[in-house]
């Protein structure tokens, strides 16, 4: 894929831009109706607003995650940031940091108190990405499970 990055916009999504998105999705194996509808899986509960900022060529999407707005009690309106994916080939590029940094603007509008993020720690290029556009480390969480069997037949 050859897409010059000057003709990329990074904006919110619109509706018109729901079948783009879902070929995206599934082009970096994940169901776009999943993840929009999946609402209850933040930190902070059920969002009051969720959205989408994208990085679009065309017709077709580059780059895209998903923004949910929520209340932490402690804290105040906080956003939480989702799903943030960007085409194979462009990770090298700094589409990554425009899509951030749009993320950002759009928190500030708002009256966002912070903007929070989950990366796995294997994802050291993911995190330093984020590091550039201006998170720091919060904290570090262990993720423990136990295995049961599946069935009775194994």
């Amino acid at each position: 894929m050859w897409v010059h990055l000057m003709d990329v916009d990074v904006r919110l999504a619109t509706a018109q831009d729901r079948t783009a998105l879902e070929r995206f999705y599934a082009r970096e194996g994940k169901n776009f109706q999943d993840l929009s509808s999946r609402a209850s899986s933040t930190p902070f509960g059920a969002p009051l607003e969720t959205m989408f900022i994208i990085a679009a060529s065309q017709d077709m999407v580059l780059a895209a995650l998903k923004l949910d707005i929520g209340e932490d009690p402690k804290v105040g309106r906080i956003g939480f940031v989702k799903y943030f994916e960007i085409e194979d080939e462009l990770e090298s590029t700094d589409l990554g940091s425009k899509v951030l940094s749009r993320a950002t603007e759009i928190a500030e509008k708002k009256g966002l108190r912070a903007l929070d993020v989950l990366v796995p720690e294997s994802r050291g290029d993911v995190i330093a990405l984020f590091q550039q556009s201006g998170f720091e480390e919060n904290c570090k969480e262990v993720y423990l499970r136990r295995h049961f069997k599946g069935s009775v037949f194994q």
